[in-house]
Parts: structure tokens; sequence; C-alpha cells
């Protein structure tokens, strides 16, 4: 007959049996199965910032990392899928194990990284999700929003006011330069004879800010904002080059200054900004440039022949930007006035005077002034040509002596000529 003491001590041994045989059967269970699953998520650049919640910028290719105990394990074609609205899908492009993500320095821990493509146009955000079946059936699901990219602002000219770095100085001139509508236009008047001058010109360009409205997103593309619209005679660059879409870049407008003193008729251009994903995420400014309707000389003037033998004409052709109004006077000048005389009546010439005055012929844009060359003390040499300077002014400097004092620009003109020995 067994005592109550080995009954007690067989029932203790039962239960110890039971209860090791237990912990053996759990220990035997899969561990992935109580792990698996999505765990965190980051960028594909960052595998330490964990993000929490995901929010994704509208537009295609927007990729991001998924990780998880067996996320790696996932069939990309059966075990993934994706939910939102119509018109967006997503898709497992790359698969990680733990040791392979241990070796990149981001954890013993399986990873995969989705690529999602959604309309770039999307007006305002909105809710998806992605799911991934583990390996025992059991199913994990990672939410997210997909981020609208934002509003443009309005885009103006000018900063408070004032154009930004200056208002094209050596372009305008005594032309204008106005900011209208809001400062969203800008009318350029140029100045007199503007075609013709070829004074050196680094004041040419004009900057302004792209203004996009407020926001963020944990994964969105750096971009460079389309700008369309242009004349030939201006480009723009992008200060950074390449930025988020909530970043306010800095656009600067170069003028050419060759191409826009080179115009004959107004050039009227609008000018649309637009971010390269969301193209109706735009803004526009327009720019209207208008040749002078005043005077001045529209290319430098010309002498025939440019050398001559002592004795011989000389023609000097002027070239006026518009026809030339009733008494429209030119003054002008040989440096060595002794070297010349009179040679025709409409170019009247007085060796003695430092001004020569030469009346343009009503509604004429091109005169021709003719001089007689004369065989001077200094005015040849033997020993090879002597360089004569004729210089003109549009004005009559008896009447305004400023018109002189003028030695660029375009109511100034002036060309060389060379004169031989008999």
């Amino acid at each position: 007959m067994i005592s109550n003491l080995e009954q007690r001590r067989d029932t203790r041994l039962r239960r110890e049996a039971l209860v090791g045989g237990a912990a053996i059967a759990m220990a035997v269970l899969p561990f992935a199965r109580a792990r698996a699953g999505v765990e965190y998520v980051t960028t594909t650049a960052n595998c330490t910032n964990h993000i929490n919640p995901l929010t994704i910028m509208a537009g295609q290719n927007m990729q991001f990392e998924v990780w998880g105990n067996s996320v790696d394990l996932a069939d990309p074609a059966s075990g993934f899928s994706f939910a939102g609205p119509a018109g967006m899908q997503a898709r497992v492009v790359t698969r990680r194990s733990g040791p392979s993500n241990f070796g990149r320095g981001c954890g013993n821990v399986g990873s995969a990284v989705v690529e999602i493509d959604t309309p770039g146009t999307l007006a305002s955000n909105t809710a998806a999700s992605v799911s991934f079946k583990m390996p025992l059936g059991d199913l994990s699901k990672l939410s997210l929003t997909v981020v609208a990219h934002p509003a443009i602002a309005q885009a103006t000219w000018t900063t408070q006011g004032a154009l930004s770095p200056s208002s094209l100085p050596c372009i305008v001139k005594t032309g204008s330069i106005s900011s209208l509508n809001q400062d969203t236009k800008l009318a350029i008047q140029l100045p007199p004879g503007a075609g013709q001058d070829q004074t050196t010109c680094t004041s040419n360009i004009i900057k302004l800010a792209v203004s996009p409205g407020i926001g963020a997103a944990d994964v969105m593309p750096n971009i460079t904002y389309r700008v369309t619209g242009m004349p030939a005679y201006l480009s723009v660059t992008q200060s950074p080059a390449s930025v988020s879409p909530f970043v306010h870049p800095v656009l600067t407008f170069t003028f050419n200054v060759a191409g826009i003193r080179a115009l004959t008729a107004v050039s009227n251009a609008t000018i649309k900004i637009a971010n390269p994903v969301d193209t109706l995420r735009s803004t526009s400014l327009v720019l209207q440039v208008t040749p002078t309707a005043g005077q001045g000389f529209a290319q430098v003037a010309t002498a025939n022949p440019t050398t001559t033998a002592v004795g011989n004409p000389i023609d000097f052709t002027i070239k006026l930007s518009s026809p030339a109004k009733a008494g429209q006077v030119v003054t002008w000048r040989m440096t060595q006035a002794a070297c010349f005389k009179q040679a025709v009546a409409e170019a009247p010439y007085n060796p003695a005077s430092t001004f020569q005055f030469f009346t343009v012929p009503t509604s004429q844009t091109s005169a021709i002034i003719r001089v007689l060359s004369f065989n001077n003390s200094g005015c040849t040499n033997t020993l090879g040509p002597v360089q004569h300077i004729f210089e003109a002014w549009i004005g009559d400097s008896r009447t305004n002596p400023q018109v002189t004092t003028v030695t660029s620009g375009p109511t100034y003109t002036r060309t060389v000529i060379s004169l031989t020995a008999p």
C-alpha cells in the first residue's frame, strides 16, 4: 500500500512533468508567429529614423521601407496588397533579410522597399494603406497619408515694392521700368536708340521667390520649377537648383542685353512658373518690353570709304531709331577739324567751329553726312595712314550743351577713318 507521502511526491512529479512539457511545447512554437508583421517604417535613405505616422507626397515612384519580422518573406505578388483611391497603386521593389540589413547597420530585422504611384494633381490629402501577409497567414497593415502638393502663391516682380536686385539701369537708362497690376506685370520702355547701344551691361538680372504653401511629408521628391512662356532674350536659373515642394527657392531671370536691345516691336510674354509634378500648381507673370518711340541712333555710324587718300570725299551714314521729325538736328564733328572742309551744302562745315550741325530730312531714318578731306598739318603722314574720328550726337548742342557730354549710349555714335598721303 502506497503511503500518503509517496502519493504526494508522485503528484508533484506529474505536475512538474506537465509544466516542463508545456514549456518545451511553447519553445518549439515558431517565435516569428508571435512577432511577425510590420514594426516600423523609414525612408530608403535613413534606416534608423522611425516614422509614425507615414506621409508621402503625391507623385510617381515614391519609395519607403517597411520593417518587421518576416516582412521580407511576404510574397510580393500574393502577399502584398494596397488600399487607396482609384488611380493609386503600390508594389514591393526590394526585399532584404535580417542578416542583410544587419550588414547595412540597420539591425537584424527584415524589410521591404515599397514604391507607390499616386496622381501628382491630387487635390487634397488622402488616406491609404499597404498590407503584408505573413508566412503563417496573418495580415499586417501599415496606414499612410498621401499629401497633395501645395498651392503656389501669386508671384510678383518686386519684393516689398522694390525690384531685386536692381531696376536694370544699364538696359533701361533713360527709358523706364514699371511694375503694374499689383506687381504682376513688368513694363520696360527701352531708351532712344537702344538697338545701337553697345555699352557693357552687367546689371541685367531680376530675382524673385517662389512661395508654395506650408506643409511637410516624410517621403517627397526634390523639384526644379518649370518656367515656360519666356521670350528669347530671357533665361532663368533656380537656387537652390532642386528643392522640396515646400521650400521657397529664388528664380533669377537674366536678360540677354543684345537680344533685348535688338527688339524692333513690342514684346509681350506671359511667364508661367509651375510645380513639375503638379502642373496645376502654378503662378504667372507678365513681361512687356517696348522699343523706344524716342529718337536715337539705330546702329553705329559707318564710313565710306574707311581709308582714302587725302583730298577725297568721305560719306558718314547715320541711321535713326525712328523717322526724323521736322527740324531734327544731329550735332557732329571731326576730332581733327582742320583736316576736313565742307563737301555739300546739306552738311555745313566750319573748321573753326568745335561742333557742326546737320538737319536730318523730315521722316527719314537714314542720312549721309559728307565731308571733304583736306591735307593740312598733321592730317597725313608719309609713314602710314593717320586715323581720324567722326562723332555724332542726337540733339542740338547750341540749345542744349549737355548733348555733347554723352560719350556712350543710344544718342551717341562714332566711327574711325584713315587718311593717307596724296
